[in-house]
């Protein structure tokens, strides 16, 4: 795996663990206050059901109490009710009903002592039925309660809700009934006496069991009681529609048991609202599409922001991987030079400190490889010359002989021996030619390269010589740089298809902050240019591409540029033309 994969993984790490921790934290924090909201907004919709029907049972408690005075101040019902009196008995039967039209109670029946219904304006057939245990159920009755008590789970994080009102006593839910139908009812109890006999009022209303898309419920031991709405149902449930009704609901709370009034007894019952999980699973699934979008926005600028600093991290690694991959001992000339401070400065810097140590190396190398090559012309010089004097040293001896033997056969000697000195000093002569060509006289001075090359390249019939005015002199030997530019002048020629095609030196002054000035040459021509193969063996010796090549050109000029502490750069490509750098530390830097 490479660095900038290992990078970019580490940065993805680094930021998509925590973002999903983050993600997972917030996501449970905004569920839960999803949930607590949802809990408390249900819980306000039943407190204000429980106290708006302890305040209407209070309201029915003052209107029993108007009733019942009412009864006294009513003549013909109290001739009615003590008086015996026969032809009022419709009067008696008619009078819940009559006062039933006036307050809209739904429910309302007036029993003597003993319990019997004496009028009633729900089920007017009642007259004469005892209901003395609904009465004994109601007096026990401590009325209803206004706050909720009983919670049921999804509550448990609620706090305690604030008191209602005082119960108003002497109510209850109870069962009514109608001729057509059976409802609920919320009964209060008044006592009133008419000519030292007691009676009783029992009167209320159907409530309406819904408190904003709140359902409620009166849930006893075996059955729920509702009002038609679409959880409840119509009327009293039986125990399996109690199950069926069940499902798919949300009991959210419950409240405080509340008394429901049955024949002779007082029975337990409980205020249970239901409603529809619909809200709360809307608002979880919005709630887990924003933190999916925000998890995923982060996930998106994490990998970015991870593809972004592997490439900057990797990249100036690269770089330098890419440049060290071009040192040789044959080209050297690289540059790790930068300004940047960080690790990568650092090592670039230690780069270049090898690089120039590598410089050195070679040319120490190079010094020793003239010097070997110089030791193995020295024996050829030796060796060639042992031969060329040999056949000389053999006609001096007989010429010798002769002169001491036969002096007068000297001369026919000579003639007959002349030919053979006359080849080995010509040979001899070659030989010196030959070997003053490979090791010519140099000297180094302070040169104007700008000017040899505006120089040569005239001789070359060339104008286009680009100069700096402020390139540094150069410290080498004249001769040398004069055929360092002859064989780069010539290999451009030689590689213009049709001798078609420019030829462009240039001379410039480089500033490097560590080697100090430098005198750059350039040669480019528009040549057919070199493969990356032949570009690799270009300064070989004996290397040639070209029939009849001697492979020197290059070389040559490699041996006389380092001779002058130069480096040599070929930059081409096939179609492309070459380009070839020499450049030369100025004469000011040179030690």
């Amino acid at each position: 795996m490479s660095t900038r994969w290992r990078i970019f993984l580490a940065a993805v790490v680094l930021v998509v663990v925590p973002a999903g921790i983050l993600a997972g934290f917030f996501r449970g924090a905004l569920l839960e206050s999803a949930t607590d909201e949802f809990a408390r907004d249900n819980q306000a919709r039943m407190q204000g059901f429980l106290a708006e029907l302890q305040r209407a049972a209070a309201a029915n408690q003052r209107l029993m109490r108007g009733l019942a005075a009412a009864a006294a101040d009513d003549n013909r019902l109290r001739l009615a009710l003590v008086g015996d009196r026969d032809d009022l008995r419709p009067y008696l039967r008619d009078y819940a009903t009559q006062v039933a039209r006036t307050t809209s109670l739904d429910a309302l029946a007036l029993l003597d002592a003993d319990g019997r219904i004496l009028s009633s304006a729900h089920h007017r057939n009642e007259f004469g039925v005892s209901d003395a245990g609904l009465l004994q159920a109601l007096g026990n009755a401590g009325g209803l309660p206004g706050t909720a008590s009983d919670r049921a789970p999804l509550l448990e994080r609620v706090g305690p809700v604030p008191d209602a009102p005082p119960p108003a006593a002497g109510t209850a839910f109870a069962i009514e009934r109608t001729p057509s139908r059976a409802f609920l009812a919320v009964i209060s109890r008044q006592d009133f006496a008419v000519g030292g006999r007691t009676f009783h009022w029992l009167g209320g209303w159907e409530p309406r069991l819904q408190a904003d898309r709140l359902d409620i419920g009166l849930v006893t031991a075996d059955t729920v009681f509702g009002d038609g709405s679409p959880l409840f149902g119509p009327g009293l449930l039986s125990e399996a529609e109690l199950a069926d009704w069940g499902r798919d609901r949300a009991v959210v709370w419950e409240a405080t048991t509340v008394p429901l009034a049955r024949t002779g007894h007082l029975e337990a019952a409980r205020l249970v609202t239901a409603g529809s999980l619909q809200p709360l699973l809307r608002q979880r699934r919005q709630t887990e599409q924003l933190v999916l979008a925000i998890l995923t926005a982060v996930l998106v600028g994490a990998f970015s922001l991870a593809a972004l600093l592997s490439w900057q991290l990797s990249r100036p690694l690269a770089d330098l991987a890419g440049e060290a991959e071009r040192i040789d001992l044959d080209h050297p000339a690289l540059d790790f030079a930068t300004d940047r401070g960080d690790e990568v400065g650092q090592l670039a810097r230690v780069l270049q400190a090898m690089v120039q140590r590598l410089r050195a190396g070679a040319r120490r190398l190079a010094d020793a490889e003239r010097r070997a090559t110089l030791g193995e012309v020295a024996r050829q010089v030796n060796h060639d010359l042992r031969n060329g004097i040999t056949p000389v040293r053999n006609v001096v001896r007989h010429l010798g002989e002769t002169a001491s033997e036969h002096p007068d056969q000297l001369a026919d000697v000579f003639r007959q021996r002349r030919g053979t000195l006359d080849g080995s000093l010509a040979y001899l002569e070659e030989l010196a030619g030959r070997y003053a060509r490979l090791a010519p006289d140099t000297v180094r001075r302070r040169c104007d390269l700008l000017a040899i090359a505006r120089e040569v390249a005239a001789a070359h019939g060339l104008s286009d010589v680009a100069g700096d005015p402020g390139a540094p002199d150069v410290l080498a030997d004249p001769l040398s740089l004069r055929r360092i530019l002859d064989n780069l002048l010539r290999n451009a020629r030689e590689a213009l298809p049709d001798g078609r095609g420019a030829i462009r030196v240039r001379v410039a002054a480089v500033d490097d902050p560590d080697l100090g000035p430098r005198c750059v040459l350039t040669v480019a021509d528009d040549g057919c240019g070199m493969t990356p193969e032949v570009q690799a063996r270009v300064l070989e010796d004996f290397f040639t591409t070209r029939a009849g090549g001697s492979g020197l050109g290059l070389s040559n000029v490699r041996r006389l540029a380092g001779d002058a502490g130069g480096q040599v750069r070929i930059d081409s490509a096939p179609g492309r033309g070459t380009t070839v750098t020499v450049t030369f530390p100025g004469a000011e830097s040179d030690s």
